[in-house]
């Protein structure tokens, strides 16, 4: 994004805070909350208001909280570090010299290099867009109203330094090492990251997800390094640190249209964190009732079926990621409930059927590259598929490890799995998450997945896309049919609402409205529901489904035919059901940026790579065939392939008055 956007800083944010716009567009945001909220919900915020006002003075820096017992750790952890692998212990090595020299690249943007480390204060504030720290950094931390501010600060990577996530393969290059200066820099880190945020002021303590994972990281540091090995100071300053963690996260949970991953990161972190602070009032009724917490959301958020609740599935990944961590922890004997295994087993299945030759999966509903346990500060393309490994590691079924994952840290502390060969084939439908996915067979089986589910999860679907009834399609390990991505949160509401949109998905957009409507980031004025009418399977499958996201503005219903011989031949068949004259629409196919497409008369596309064709797109009509280029002046043909991070890819549009059904025929040509 960088210089494609405009940023504020300094007086210019506390100007924005104060101006009309401002205020509409925070009454906008309560307005959108509200709808979605029940009474009981209205209830609960306006005791959490209340709540939040009585703590306020509870904000008065460091020296105010009074810990009590011995530092904790996490037990065997430095054991697993050593028993890594040469190339993670390269890995290791490579990240741990990038933050000795100060380099920080998160979610696609450089800070400044502070020069010296630790750095100064003011860095855990810095804005990379524009090098200014967020002003409010000592104010109380939930005056600060960042969810109502459009065209303003990428927050999210504020939030993303200040999870210090950075310390851990530093920690561990200690632990590998035994290199003290490592581990004295790590303690100097965190030192100057409590210097610069005392507790309960400034942005990095408004979330409870942002306390969960700083937890984590500080929790994995320090018993890499050994609590034993820490001053008496140092000891000090580490117990506050738990102790003001835990606490805020324990009197602001994430519940209702919030208790997403957001509150199975709060649990995790609580379960660390009183293991780290044994001594904190009740803390062992504290962790028994977290794990239990824990237990019934990983039942909510992962279907029967095995698809996140969520519709997005590295934000899923990132749940069981956090669950993992804390049932390692926690210490479950004899072992896991029968029932959370059989979760876990069935959201491994699901991945696996999603996935192309190369283990990556498609970047369905949002996708910020969170982590619990980052090795690395940049993106992982196959994240999902080291969670899918850790899964089959920590539940013993060897058999549900993907083809292929990258090295991380994580795969010691949970004992991942390795890999295993075997791909699936033939048709699976998972009729709760709302999919249908047909593989192929060979070296390079085709992959084909129908999306006919909820939008998202609870009454928000916060992470969830309009992107009901598309078609996401790989050969091999190529994608071809690719989803947008997430790119942004907060800075622009207009690119935020298009990657979320219908049509840059693959799916028909109808009269250029979208089919399930935003009413803010993380909002839907509505939602469009969908069903799977028909499944007929035979030498070739076919798939009938349709929703009602038109039916409230319009009067009509998208149906769309999905037929797939599992082999070269795909013919997809988009009709709009209902009496009505304006059925302008665009049929969307947007390519994998690696991709090319190429008009062949006027009814057909050659889509190929580097020349070598791989299928063949041809219309029966009526409507016309055009290819859209990202570039600024539209929100089409753009795929964000990791957070703020966006790419010109080309678009296949089909676009017309729809009287008769469209048809589709795309026939693979390897």
């Amino acid at each position: 994004m960088g210089a494609q956007m405009m940023r504020m800083g300094g007086d210019d944010d506390r100007k924005h805070s104060k101006s009309p716009r401002f205020f509409l567009d925070r009454l906008a945001w309560y307005r959108a909350r509200l709808l979605s909220m029940s009474t009981r919900e209205i209830v609960y915020r306006s005791s959490e208001w209340a709540k939040q006002q009585y703590s306020r003075p509870l904000s008065r820096g460091w020296d105010s909280i009074k810990p009590i017992g011995p530092l904790g750790s996490l037990s065997g952890i430095t054991d697993r570090i050593s028993d890594c692998e040469p190339d993670l212990a390269a890995l290791i090595e490579r990240e741990s010299q990038s933050i000795r020299s100060g380099k920080f690249r998160l979610l696609g943007a450089h800070w400044p290099n502070p020069g010296v480390m630790p750095p100064s204060l003011d860095f855990w504030h810095i804005d990379p867009d524009d090098d200014k720290p967020f002003p409010q950094q000592d104010m109380y931390c939930f005056d600060i109203a960042f969810r109502h501010g459009v065209e303003t600060r990428e927050v999210k990577r504020i939030w993303e330094l200040g999870r210090l996530q950075f310390l851990v393969p530093l920690a561990a290059h200690a632990a590998l090492t035994n290199n003290q200066d490592d581990a004295e820099l790590v303690i100097a880190l965190l030192r100057s990251w409590m210097e610069g945020n005392p507790p309960f002021r400034g942005l990095n303590w408004s979330s409870g997800i942002e306390l969960a994972l700083r937890i984590i990281s500080v929790a994995l540091s320090l018993s890499m390094i050994g609590p034993e090995c820490l001053d008496k100071k140092t000891h000090e300053e580490a117990l506050r640190f738990f102790f003001a963690h835990v606490d805020w996260i324990r009197r602001f949970p994430s519940l209702h249209s919030s208790a997403n991953n957001h509150r199975i990161a709060e649990l995790a972190g609580i379960i660390m964190g009183t293991t780290m602070v044994p001594a904190f009032p009740d803390a062992d009724d504290l962790r028994k009732a977290s794990w239990r917490d824990l237990l019934v959301e990983i039942d909510r958020q992962i279907y029967p079926d095995g698809v996140g609740a969520e519709q997005a599935p590295s934000y899923t990944a990132f749940a069981i990621e956090l669950f993992l961590l804390a049932s390692s922890v926690y210490g479950v004997k004899p072992g896991l409930p029968i029932g959370t295994v059989n979760r876990l087993s069935a959201w491994a299945e699901h991945s696996l059927w999603l996935m192309d030759t190369n283990s990556r999966m498609p970047m369905i509903g949002d996708c910020d590259d969170c982590r619990a346990v980052a090795t690395i500060q940049a993106p992982e393309p196959r994240y999902v598929a080291s969670i899918v490994s850790a899964v089959a590691g920590h539940i013993g079924r060897p058999e549900l490890a993907p083809c292929a994952r990258d090295p991380s840290i994580r795969d010691v502390l949970l004992r991942s799995a390795g890999t295993f060969s075997r791909q699936r084939a033939g048709l699976r439908m998972f009729p709760m998450g709302g999919y249908s996915v047909i593989r192929g067979s060979g070296d390079a089986p085709p992959v084909l997945i129908f999306d006919h589910g909820p939008v998202g999860y609870l009454s928000i679907a916060a992470h969830g896309h309009a992107d009901t009834l598309a078609v996401w399609l790989s050969i091999g390990n190529q994608p071809i049919f690719v989803d947008a991505g997430t790119y942004l949160y907060h800075s622009s509401r207009a690119l935020r609402d298009a990657f979320r949109g219908t049509a840059i998905h693959n799916t028909l957009t109808l009269n250029d409205m979208p089919s399930s409507r935003p009413s803010g980031p993380f909002n839907w004025a509505t939602k469009a529901n969908a069903h799977c009418v028909a499944l007929e399977s035979g030498s070739s499958t076919r798939l009938i489904a349709e929703h009602d996201g038109y039916v409230l503005l319009f009067g009509l219903r998208h149906r769309r035919t999905v037929d797939f011989d599992g082999a070269s031949q795909i013919t997809i068949t988009d009709e709009l059901l209902g009496p009505s004259d304006g059925r302008e629409v665009a049929v969307s196919f947007l390519l994998d940026p690696l991709c090319e497409a190429r008009l062949e008369g006027d009814e057909g596309v050659v889509i190929s790579r580097a020349g070598c064709p791989l299928a063949r797109l041809i219309t029966a009509g009526p409507q016309k065939v055009r290819i859209a280029k990202g570039d600024f002046s539209s929100n089409l043909g753009w795929v964000s392939p990791s957070f703020s991070v966006r790419v010109s890819a080309n678009q296949i549009l089909l676009e017309g008055t729809l009287e008769q059904p469209s048809i589709v025929t795309i026939n693979l040509l390897r």
